[in-house]
This record gives structure tokens, C-alpha cells and sequence, in this order.
């Protein structure tokens, strides 16, 4: 992700969100603003997704570690698929990546 530094505001003119993925992450209990600080985290992990898209693990500010899927659109501007609490193993993954 090519993000380094953001204010509140201009996150609208990054992340994409409409009814259908909001309705998405809330059928696995996460909240919009945990999903941009997640992508947002500094010490976010890349990781593989399927079907084409774009995966990350990343961390809110409360320290919850959430796995997002999400596609490039044009510009600068990114389109959440879905969002979940990570796993055991990809939590061990992003503690292992962010120790270096």
C-alpha cells in the first residue's frame, strides 16, 4: 500500500465504502473505522488472497489484529472485500514481521 501518512478527513478519498461491504465486515463483527486504521497500521503484513485481490494483516488501535481483503481501484482509492479477526497463525505472522 502506498499510504504513509493521512489525516482523518481525507480518508474518504481513499477507501471506497458503500451498504453491501459495511453490511459485509458487520456479519463478522468489524467496524468500518477498524478496518481503515488496520490498513492504515505501519506495521501492516502483505499477504496472499484469493481470487486476484489484495490482502493485508494489520492491527487497530486497540491492538485487535484484523485480516482485510481489499482491490486497488484507480488512483489511489481502495475497495474493501472483507475483513475478519486474524487467526492464531496469521496473529503469529504479523508478531514475527513487526519484530523486525
Amino acid at each position: 500500500m502506498e499510504i504513509d501518512f493521512l489525516y482523518k478527513d481525507e480518508l474518504n478519498d481513499i477507501f471506497i465504502w458503500d451498504d453491501h461491504n459495511i453490511e459485509h465486515i458487520a456479519k463478522h463483527g468489524v467496524e468500518v473505522f477498524e478496518v481503515e486504521e488496520a490498513m492504515l497500521d505501519g506495521d501492516r503484513v502483505k499477504i496472499n488472497a484469493h481470487s486476484g485481490h489484495l490482502g493485508l494483516i494489520g492491527a487497530t488501535e486497540e491492538g485487535r489484529r484484523l485480516v482485510v481483503i481489499y482491490i486497488k481501484k484507480i488512483g489511489k482509492k481502495y475497495r474493501v472485500i472483507t475483513a475478519r479477526d486474524a487467526e492464531e497463525e496469521e496473529k503469529k505472522l504479523y508478531k514475527r514481521r513487526k519484530g523486525r
